[in-house]
């Protein structure tokens, strides 16, 4: 079994030039950690650990499953770009995944033409503000 650092060696290794100019802008290696870690550990545990204690008490089992689906997706480079945005979770999934990371949405810019894999739907930029270091990032979520 892989540990964290082979897994995002690999990851990182199969991502295009785009991706790796835009990887430490958008803060990747700290969000594959923290989506490696909710995984591993589980809910309880993490959340117990984690210093805002996230997930929140609120999400309901749907909620749950969808960070999880999410963090799935981080685990295989997906989200920093257009081309491979997340799929699959929802607007407030995406919003819950990246609170699971302590940031805070700040704006969404939206093509609702837009084609991915054949389907039609509307792809989010979404820009996210860090908690504590005020950090912004990009990430894309297709619905």
């Amino acid at each position: 079994m892989k540990n964290q650092l082979q897994a995002l060696d690999e990851v990182i290794s199969n991502f295009t030039e785009d991706e790796k100019q835009i990887m430490d802008a958008n803060r990747f290696p700290y969000i594959f950690s923290k989506a490696w870690m909710y995984l591993k550990k589980g809910l309880n545990i993490y959340r117990k650990q984690d210093a805002f204690g996230e997930p929140s008490l609120d999400y309901d089992e749907e909620d749950l499953q969808i960070l999880a689906y999410g963090c799935n997706q981080i685990l295989r480079g997906i989200g920093m770009t257009e081309q491979k945005p997340f799929t699959n979770l929802d607007v407030f999934g995406f919003y819950n995944l990246f609170s699971l990371f302590h940031f805070n949405y700040v704006s969404r810019k939206t093509n609702h033409s837009f084609i991915l894999d054949g389907k039609s739907g509307a792809l989010d930029c979404i820009t996210f503000r860090h908690f504590i270091d005020d950090s912004t990032i990009v990430y894309y979520n297709f619905c």
